[in-house]
């Protein structure tokens, strides 16, 4: 039986949200009621299949995010530059054999992560995602996307021949080293799902007042 560990990656700088992060870090940014990690940090605990979950953290939120009872990492900051290599550097810390399921600190979404999890199973895929589709195109051009006919993966590039982002939980098997992810996409096994519910990514200050906003007509909308 295949196991599955859950990463939450919380040790970003947010570099795009400018000065605000002089005053707070991203993974604590609020939105509406609650803040932003805890969005990502839910989706792991929903899972069935997820058994375990860590924090991979900065020296700045570790103290913090220690006291929510599960095991934290810090960082290597020259080492880990994004979830890819933020994957490898829990796998060399922890030994781990399970693969993995990264999910970043700043993302808001509803992703079925334990129907991406059995279809993984199932195919004995390599690497799972879902697909969004994002129409602004500077937005895709900042993120990674997926050209479905051609089975090719795109990072931060201005060459976009697809308007279908690449959205977390990634699901990555233990085996694989993904660092360079354009080039694992072309080499292994990819399966993916489209995702029709809600997604937000915590990038700027007008992405803030959005995700809050529908924050708040769901609180109210359950009262």
């Amino acid at each position: 039986m295949e196991e599955f560990l859950g990463i939450l990656f919380c040790g970003g700088r947010g570099t795009r949200l400018g000065e605000l992060t002089n005053y707070i870090s991203k993974s604590f940014i609020p939105i509406y009621d609650k803040p932003v990690f805890k969005y990502g940090l839910e989706l792991l605990e929903r899972s069935k299949v997820v058994e375990e979950i860590v924090l991979l953290t900065n020296t700045e939120n570790d103290e913090r995010l220690n006291t929510l009872g599960y095991k934290t990492i810090i960082q290597d900051a020259d080492f880990v530059t994004d979830m890819f290599s933020g994957w490898e550097y829990i796998k060399e810390k922890t030994k781990t054999k399970k693969n993995g399921v990264l999910v970043p600190s700043d993302n808001i979404s509803n992703v079925k992560t334990d129907g991406l999890i059995n279809d993984f199973v199932k195919h004995k895929a390599d690497i799972g995602f879902s697909l969004f589709i994002i129409n602004d195109k500077v937005k895709l051009s900042q993120m990674g996307c997926y050209n479905v006919d051609e089975g090719k993966y795109y990072y931060k590039s201005n060459f976009l021949k697809t308007n279908k982002g690449v959205i977390a939980p990634f699901i990555v098997r233990n085996n694989i080293r993904v660092t360079d992810f354009s080039h694992a996409v072309v080499d292994t096994k990819v399966i993916y799902r489209e995702h029709n519910g809600y997604w937000f990514d915590i990038g700027d200050k007008d992405s803030i007042l959005e995700a809050s906003k529908w924050r708040e007509q769901r609180v109210k909308g359950k009262r």
